[in-house]
């Protein structure tokens, strides 16, 4: 994980990024140096499998959107996103948002 504490983390998504064949070097770099960001697995279609961890579901998806916007990135595609309620209370502990 890039710099991101477990406390800071309220949202995990994951996701695959299509990337131009030219460009996915640039594009492996540009995402590594992305807080929050990990990058797991290539294939040989230049595919990317990819974690973004973030505190909130605006942030995840503003990351997302800052992704998309990378030189080289033809699309992404969020697979899966998983919110923790991040307000708690007394008497019921962690509740969903």
């Amino acid at each position: 994980m890039n710099n991101v504490s477990e406390a800071d983390v309220g949202c995990i998504v994951g996701a695959v990024v299509h990337m131009v064949p030219d460009n996915h070097g640039l594009v492996k770099e540009q995402l590594s140096m992305l807080e929050g960001v990990d990058i797991h697995v290539e294939d040989e279609r230049f595919r990317l499998v990819i974690t973004i961890e973030a505190a909130t579901s605006r942030a995840a998806v503003s990351l997302t959107e800052s992704i998309q916007d990378i030189n080289g990135v033809m699309h992404v595609a969020m697979v899966y996103q998983h919110c923790e309620g991040l307000n708690k209370t007394q008497e019921e502990g962690w509740t969903w948002r």
